[in-house]
């Protein structure tokens, strides 16, 4: 295997993101399980688990009491989100799916009675802004829990997050980092994990070529990019399937020429959204055409395979969602609760639906610790953020979100899904692919 790019620019863009990182590493809560490996029980004067499941030593929150104290009249989030920025578009998207689902819950009384606030900042998908919102969100604003978009946003928010005990629900990220409940006690992701998407990949690619096949990952320089194409390296040694290059997509022209002259049997995009359409047309424009190209699930954006016309025709990549736009699912209750509540012109749009279910994600895990003992409180929201297996809505038949105590699984599995540029919409291939090892 080789690289288009020197070790030390590739360890460059990891340093940038241990940089991100160094914030989330001060967070000064910890966590552990009843049945802990290290034998170490905590105290029931310095530890809260209500459920007997997951436990948090509120002793090393910034103010213990008041992550017991029950929220009543209204619960609010604070939401740093590149508003403006290269992504503002994607994230326009995802809050019209987010921001419908909480209005109405709210329509219909809230949690139990607490209605939910949101209040928005931009970051301009900047982490020192993003750092900058979530200390105002907590020590000027005082919100009850927290949201973002974006791996170096949430490096750069998380360390607040867990020093004041205060819930970061489902923000728009999949770095593998801050899966580490252990030191993350406080941060639980919403996006399919990098390990859980290779995990996919290698399975997919497996089935295709069951003698093996050769590999170019073109790759974003982001936290995204660079975690994604790590994790397919990692879940690929071993098999008989051989990354042969690694060559970064700033240049999608000068990407594809590399990915070409490397004769590679299957194409892995480790990118972002705006990636994705870009990289198919640079790779149809000099005749290279690979015999499988993976996308990432962040990549579901028709937009992007629309613009690429022809280019993006047999692409692929792991679903998760409904496809409101499908008329098989017409008649689908889901479906048209969904329409019901969204009435943005990017109702049909995946990102939209996919900001519908992470805020769907918070409304059940905002109802099931109202249901608690601990109560609409910190503690309680993310002992039900850690007790989770819920099929909800909008999301494919078989497919389960999980979290546990001790591991955050997510999507448990995924849909193939194969671009069809005829019909400019996604289409189902084969059956659900399961990352959850279970």
């Amino acid at each position: 295997m080789f690289r288009t790019t020197t070790i030390p620019k590739r360890q460059s863009a990891v340093v940038t993101v241990g940089v991100m990182v160094v914030f989330a590493t001060l967070a000064g809560c910890s966590s552990s399980n009843n049945s802990s490996s290290s034998g170490t029980a905590t105290s029931s004067s310095t530890s809260s688990a209500s459920s007997g499941g997951f436990n948090v030593n509120v002793a090393d929150c910034a103010d213990g009491s008041a992550a017991t104290k029950k929220v009543t009249g209204t619960y609010t989030i604070g939401y740093s989100a590149a508003l403006s920025g290269p992504i503002a578009g994607a994230v326009t998207l995802d809050l019209d799916g987010y921001k419908a689902r909480i209005a109405a819950q709210n329509a219909a009384g809230g949690i139990d009675g607490v209605k939910i606030k949101v209040i928005y900042q931009d970051d301009e998908f900047t982490p020192v802004k993003a750092k900058a919102n979530v200390l105002q969100f907590i020590e000027s604003d005082h919100v009850d829990a927290v949201d973002t978009v974006g791996d170096g946003q949430v490096g750069a928010m998380a360390s607040e997050a867990d020093a004041n005990c205060t819930p970061m629900l489902y923000p728009g990220s999949d770095i593998q980092t801050y899966r580490n409940i252990s030191q993350y006690p406080w941060i639980v992701e919403f996006l399919p994990a990098g390990d859980a998407e290779a995990h996919y990949d290698v399975g997919l690619i497996k089935s295709k070529f069951p003698n093996g096949a050769t590999v170019g990952i073109a790759e974003n320089a982001s936290a995204a990019g660079v975690g994604e194409a790590q994790a397919l390296e990692a879940a690929a040694a071993g098999t008989n399937i051989k990354i042969k290059v690694v060559t970064p997509d700033t240049d999608p022209n000068a990407a594809a020429t590399t990915l070409a002259a490397a004769k590679v049997d299957v194409v892995y995009v480790a990118g972002v959204t705006v990636d994705c359409g870009p990289d198919a047309t640079a790779m149809a424009q000099i005749g290279f055409k690979p015999q499988l190209i993976i996308n990432p699930a962040n990549c579901d954006d028709a937009t992007n395979f629309i613009a690429a016309g022809s280019a993006a025709n047999g692409i692929v990549l792991p679903e998760y969602i409904k496809n409101p736009a499908d008329p098989s699912v017409a008649n689908d209750p889901d479906v048209k609760q969904y329409l019901s509540e969204v009435h943005t012109s990017d109702k049909l749009n995946a990102i939209t639906v996919q900001g519908w279910i992470s805020a769907q994600l918070t409304i059940n895990t905002l109802k099931q610790a109202a249901a608690s003992s601990a109560g609409l409180s910190a503690v309680g929201v993310i002992e039900a953020a850690r007790d989770q297996s819920y099929a909800s809505p909008m999301m494919l038949p078989g497919i389960k979100w999980l979290s546990t105590p001790t591991e955050l699984t997510g999507f448990d599995s995924f849909q193939t899904e194969e671009w069809v540029s005829a019909k400019q919409t996604f289409v189902p291939e084969g059956g659900l692919i399961s990352v959850s090892g279970s």
